[in-house]
């Protein structure tokens, strides 16, 4: 992984900023600490730069790299995993080659297939393309969304970063905050894309591509998931066994240490227990727990170590922990509300000090249904049913929806989620903000300036997958927003802040492709999650070790809340930046403050207004949304 940034000019007698794009690159040298290049192309129309953390060809892969007459430059972030058979395949072609360099592919397989290039590589990657000859620059990020990519428009100039804060570098930055994605941020706990916490500044969605040629700006997305399931075919499971297998062997190439993060849970075990059949040697582990029990699978992670005889380190999350918060908000750079970015965060700065890439289990539970909230939404399904569809449809209306949330609490969700479709049902389950929290936290100022968009994303999404499966419904919606808006984002920041490359075997498009086609039955059943992955890679454990219920990277938010930070949360939510912005209502903030007190969970939505007021105080002092 490495960070990258560029500027193409927009107007032909306008050349770009190299002192900005410095400026820029210079930002993301967490993100690669071994090197430094730059590229300014002829007549000033485009400019290159990259920050290198050195994984492949240690010697002579430095970026930009060039094509053979230096007509075409590149930069990229992340790792094209499939390099070497491209590369065998573009030598046969009359192509030379003067890396080994994984990157160093892209510029001849665009001297072959132009912008479609990018449909061939294998990887996870966010990249730049300079094409000196057409005058056109690309941009593209991988079909999952693993790598990010910025932009902004400015002064008749695009400008492009691997993170935000770089972009904060650029001279004249319109500072004026989105009021919708502010509200987006508060409802889901991230900001999905194409939308930032800064009005002009946009990112480039996964599985898309952004080409700029004569002025023009064309964005189009070049990639989507399966939609439907296929009957089963008799080699399916085998040809699955054999993705995994090989997308983990994939992602062993490197000239550096490679690990493992390690939950002790189904999918990190899995990988664990492959790279151990893989390598030669030892392989490295990391686990973080936590001092309670119920919060922690350090105990479960230990026997995956030692059944595979790995080279185990751990850490344990203390409540003192959180004061990382002001360093976990600058390398986001935007508001994030996934209170599990702290263990990341940790997991990253232990396995730095012993590797370089680290491999993980991301992907699975999207894939394979591991997620609870499937089954709740399967029940909840079911008892629809039951609710004949004229009451369904008075249940909906504002009336009678006053009436349900006067029932005790439990009831009232149940009925209120069974009375709604599967869509607007399925939103409702993902949603952090409660729909009539949401009506009483915001200022009527700032409530004036969003409309239901926040509300409606999810439902939307659900309805744009297609699918005809509840099931496949709900995870493709998951792979399409909270996979690459939530969970790689988590993981790219919090890594890459450390210097350290994340890799995830079970987000290889040709697993996602196969796993996304296999029937509803053989993922979930009466019997548990990850019926498949069970079956497949049970025999490389002991009887019934992969049956335990999940846990995931969960941390006691809510004692802390009540606890160690509730200082911090006061000081933060009542006084400071986020008050004075004028966006939440003080009277609102105290209520949730004293319910959670009371035992009432609001640890999510606490946590969620938490980071956003360390976002303004970090970085939105002089910021505006008005």
């Amino acid at each position: 992984m490495c960070g990258i940034a560029g500027q193409v000019a927009l107007q032909r007698d306008r050349g770009v900023d190299l002192a900005a794009v410095r400026a820029m690159t210079r930002a993301l040298a967490h993100r690669g600490p071994d090197g430094e290049g730059e590229y300014l192309a002829p007549a000033g129309r485009a400019a290159l730069g990259h920050r290198r953390l050195s994984i492949i060809d240690l010697v002579s892969g430095g970026q930009p790299i060039f094509n053979e007459d230096r007509s075409i430059a590149v930069v990229l972030n992340g790792e094209i995993y499939n390099f070497a058979s491209l590369r065998a395949a573009l030598e046969k072609a009359g192509h030379r080659f003067t890396t080994r360099s994984d990157t160093e592919v892209i510029v001849h397989l665009y001297e072959d297939r132009g912008v479609d290039c990018v449909r061939e590589l294998r990887g996870m990657f966010a990249f730049l393309l300079w094409d000196d000859r057409q005058g056109r620059l690309l941009a593209a990020r991988d079909p999952i969304g693993k790598k990010p990519l910025y932009y902004v428009e400015q002064g008749g100039l695009l400008s492009f970063a691997s993170e935000i804060t770089a972009l904060f570098q650029l001279p004249d930055l319109p500072w004026r905050l989105d009021p919708a994605a502010i509200d987006l941020y508060l409802s889901h706990s991230y900001i999905p894309s194409p939308a930032t916490i800064l009005d002009a500044v946009r990112k480039l969605p996964a599985a898309h591509l952004l080409v700029v040629e004569r002025g023009a700006v064309t964005l189009s997305r070049y990639w989507s998931p399966p939609q439907e399931t296929v009957a089963l075919a008799a080699d399916a499971e085998q040809r699955l066994v054999h993705a995994l297998e090989e997308a983990v062997r994939l992602r062993l190439v490197a000239d550096v240490p490679v690990g493992c993060f390690l939950s002790g849970g189904v999918d990190s075990s899995v990988v664990v227990a492959l790279m151990s059949r893989l390598s030669s040697k030892p392989v490295c582990t990391f686990s973080i727990g936590f001092d309670r029990e119920e919060y922690t699978e350090l105990p479960h992670a230990r026997r995956v170590a030692e059944l595979f005889n790995t080279d185990h380190h751990e850490f344990v999350v203390k409540p003192d922990a959180a004061g990382v918060l002001p360093d976990l908000v600058a390398s986001f750079g935007e508001p994030f509300g996934d209170a599990s970015a702290l263990p990341v965060w940790y997991v990253a700065q232990l396995a730095r000090r012993h590797v370089t890439v680290a491999l993980n289990g991301d992907g699975g539970d999207e894939l394979f249904a591991g997620y609870p909230w499937y089954a709740t939404g399967a029940r909840l399904a079911a008892a629809a049913q039951w609710i004949p569809p004229l009451a369904q449809a008075v249940l909906r209306r504002d009336p009678a929806r006053r009436w349900v949330h006067a029932l005790p609490r439990r009831a009232a969700k149940g009925l209120d989620l069974a009375s709604r479709d599967d869509a607007a049902r399925f939103a409702a389950l993902r949603r952090t903000l409660e729909e009539p929290v949401r009506a009483g936290l915001y200022t009527s100022q700032f409530a004036a300036r969003v409309d239901g968009a926040a509300l409606a994303y999810l439902e939307q999404t659900y309805r744009q997958v297609g699918a005809r499966d509840l099931l496949q419904a709900m995870t493709l919606t998951d792979m399409t927003t909270y996979l690459p808006e939530d969970l790689l984002v988590k993981v790219d920041r919090a890594t890459m802040a450390h210097a350290l490359e994340a890799r995830s075997p079970f987000l290889d498009t040709d697993v996602v492709e196969l796993a996304l086609t296999l029937p509803a039955r053989l993922k979930r059943d009466g019997n548990g999650t990850k019926r498949i992955v069970k079956k497949l890679f049970g025999p490389l454990f002991p009887p019934g070790f992969l049956e335990r219920p999940k846990m995931g990277f969960s941390l006691p938010v809510d004692e802390w809340l009540r606890g160690e930070l509730r200082g911090r949360l006061e000081a933060r939510l009542l006084t400071g930046a986020l008050v004075d912005a004028g966006i939440v209502q003080p009277t609102m903030i105290r209520r949730l403050v004293s319910e959670h007190d009371a035992g009432r969970s609001r640890g999510s939505v606490l946590w969620t207004l938490l980071m956003l007021a360390e976002w303004f105080e970090r970085f939105g002092g002089s910021a505006r949304w008005s």
